[in-house]
């Protein structure tokens, strides 16, 4: 069993996860992060082979869609074999982080509009995620 470790960069202010890589097809990557697997886009690719423990770093990906969820849960579910996910958990608007499986942070102008969410559980649709390997 593969545990996340959050590490947070003074000054760089991002969020880094320890995964494991599960498939490399070009730029479309699935890595295991604690309870949740996630194919995501690799824009500069991944130098670590199948199975290899590496460091990512996930990025949400152009507009994202955020509304009230009647379920109490927290899971991340790709829709069909596409980039696009919903991920439902809690909205933390001043952490800009929705918190579910893994812990998503959101560009704080994306969340202008949310305020009415905060620490609700929520679903929120994204285009794509992207991964970043260190």
């Amino acid at each position: 069993m593969t545990v996340f470790i959050a590490s947070f960069f003074v000054g760089a202010e991002k969020m880094t996860y320890d995964c494991r890589i599960i498939n490399v097809d070009e730029d479309e990557v699935t890595v295991q992060i604690g309870d949740a697997t996630i194919t995501g886009f690799a824009n500069c690719g991944v130098d670590a082979e199948i199975g290899e423990e590496v460091k990512v770093e996930i990025l949400l990906y152009d507009d994202i869609e955020i509304e009230l969820s009647e379920d109490n849960k927290m899971c991340i579910e790709r829709l069909g074999k596409s980039f696009k996910y919903s991920i439902w958990g809690v909205l933390d608007i001043e952490n800009a982080v929705l918190k579910s499986l893994i812990d998503f942070e959101i560009d704080q102008e994306e969340l202008y509009n949310y305020g009415h969410l905060d620490g609700k559980y929520v679903r929120m649709d994204v285009l794509r995620l992207d991964l970043i390997f260190e």
